[in-house]
């Protein structure tokens, strides 16, 4: 894996590594700059595959948290079972894309893990104008959850801002351009603020160390946003 740092593959320098580490330390919350970690042709991709993919309107979390937003699955969590990717040649291909070696090591030296995470869930957001994410907290979803990372995959909209309510600390907003990435501790309430005009569109996925059966036990078990 080391060696694929060293070819093209060579996403960030260790300097740029140990910079958004520390940030995400201090912070709990990063964004990475465009085509750092996906460059343009991913990013024509991954966009291109989601559109094969069946679209669901999610209201509500797995909390009872408020949502309005367009939901496409590509990886699954549900309580008491393993992830699994959804059926169809396009999830996979994006799970493949995700879990690419030189991607999967550069995010690892950001989260400050000494071995690769898991990929648990992931999904993508299409949010139009009044579309929102209500204040959550992801390990509500899982509670082996500890990053999620946000690929911004639109250009053109307003409003939408990710904003960050850190325990103790003044409340973080962040507009991440297109093709930048958000990476979040999900041990941090957040929410997504109504889109006002155009398209937010969004790549989600959470990494936790644990690959086992989802550990979260609810009365009746939604797959949530």
């Amino acid at each position: 894996m080391a060696r694929a740092m060293n070819d093209k593959s060579r996403l960030l320098s260790e300097e740029a590594l140990t910079k958004y580490r520390i940030e995400l330390l201090v912070k709990g919350t990063v964004v990475i700059g465009p085509q750092m970690l996906f460059t343009q042709d991913e990013l024509a991709k991954i966009d291109q595959l989601q559109t094969e993919i069946p679209e669901e309107e999610v209201r509500e979390g797995d909390a009872g948290d408020s949502h309005n937003v367009f939901v496409k699955r590509v990886r699954v969590d549900p309580p008491g079972r393993a992830p699994s990717d959804v059926s169809g040649a396009a999830p996979g291909q994006i799970m493949e894309l995700l879990e690419r070696k030189d991607r999967s090591f550069a995010l690892r030296k950001i989260l400050g893990a000494t071995s690769d995470y898991v990929i648990r869930r992931c999904q993508t957001h299409r949010m139009p104008p009044g579309s929102f994410v209500g204040i959550h907290l992801d390990a509500a979803s899982d509670p082996d959850f500890e990053y999620a990372v946000i690929v911004q995959l639109a250009r053109d909209f307003e409003g939408g801002e990710f904003v960050v309510y850190p325990s103790g600390y003044e409340h973080q907003v962040f507009r991440p351009p297109f093709g930048a990435v958000l990476v979040t501790t999900c041990k941090l309430r957040h929410e997504v603020k109504p889109v006002l005009s155009g398209e937010r569109r969004s790549l989600v996925y959470f990494c936790s160390k644990r690959s086992g059966a989802n550990r979260r036990i609810i009365e009746n078990s939604t797959a949530g946003v």
